[in-house]
């Protein structure tokens, strides 16, 4: 019963992510009720339903009978998936709390990205001073962990962000300053001892995706992106490291 009751809470809380990701790139307000993100009518309460109202629907909006995006209940089904694996590690703990709270940001980072090839300044960076200023409460942690996780991560991505407006003059770098920014958070939230771990998953995923479009390209599919949404990767990345290893890292298998 405790794991059905903590899979409906991480459907609500996706349901909620979901409307952090609709309506942020799209500069609305957060109040008032939901509406199609392809017509703009309002929604019935069913079709507002976090997994529920997508299936139903069939994928395709009722009211104006588009396609509705895959990304929402794919964020429904990860941030019951991610909260289920939280309270299997740490119970109901700071932990979770803590791990639920990254992962979020993680999730609506690497969805707004992945839809927009955008990471929001403001918001990524108060996530970071926000881990930072809890790194101290958190087990496995600290203040000089989450530091320095997100000093190490500026530097990195900083040099990696000048090495992309090199190699790309003449094109949108691949590698903006959203990419930092989000290196930053995820060096602070995972501190810098699980720094390695979690970029080198992302950096192998956003590998294997670039290998599969040169491919694609290879055998004549003129529509393949020329640039993936990097952050994306990291953020997925990052979120497989924190529920693979936790904040104790590989090092707790030694």
């Amino acid at each position: 019963m405790d794991i059905v009751l903590v899979a409906l809470t991480g459907l609500l809380l996706g349901a909620l992510l979901n409307l952090i990701i609709i309506r942020l790139p799209r500069e609305q307000g957060f109040g008032g009720w939901t509406r199609c993100t392809r017509c703009g009518q309002p929604l019935a309460w069913w079709q507002v339903l976090p997994l529920i109202g997508w299936l139903t629907q069939g994928g395709r909006a009722r009211c104006c009978g588009q396609r509705l995006d895959a990304l929402y209940p794919l964020v429904d089904l990860i941030t019951a998936a991610t909260l289920v694996l939280l309270y299997l590690q740490h119970h109901l703990s700071i932990s979770m709390l803590y791990g639920a709270a990254v992962a979020a940001v993680l999730i609506v980072t690497g969805a707004i990205d992945w839809q927009h090839r955008l990471i929001y300044t403001l918001p990524t960076l108060g996530a970071t001073f926000a881990a930072v200023l809890v790194a101290f409460a958190i087990p496995h942690h600290s203040l000089l962990n989450a530091l320095a996780g997100m000093v190490v991560a500026g530097v990195l991505f900083v040099i990696f962000y000048l090495l992309a407006r090199v190699l790309f003059p003449a094109y949108r770098a691949p590698f903006g300053l959203g990419d930092v920014y989000l290196g930053m958070f995820i060096g602070a939230a995972l501190g810098l001892t699980n720094l390695p771990g979690a970029l080198l998953y992302g950096m192998l995923l956003a590998g294997a995706f670039s290998a599969i479009l040169v491919i694609l390209r290879r055998f004549g599919k003129r529509d393949t992106p020329q640039y993936i949404s990097y952050g994306t990767f990291l953020c997925i990345g990052a979120l497989m490291y924190l529920l693979i290893w936790g904040l104790a890292g590989a090092r707790s298998l030694l």
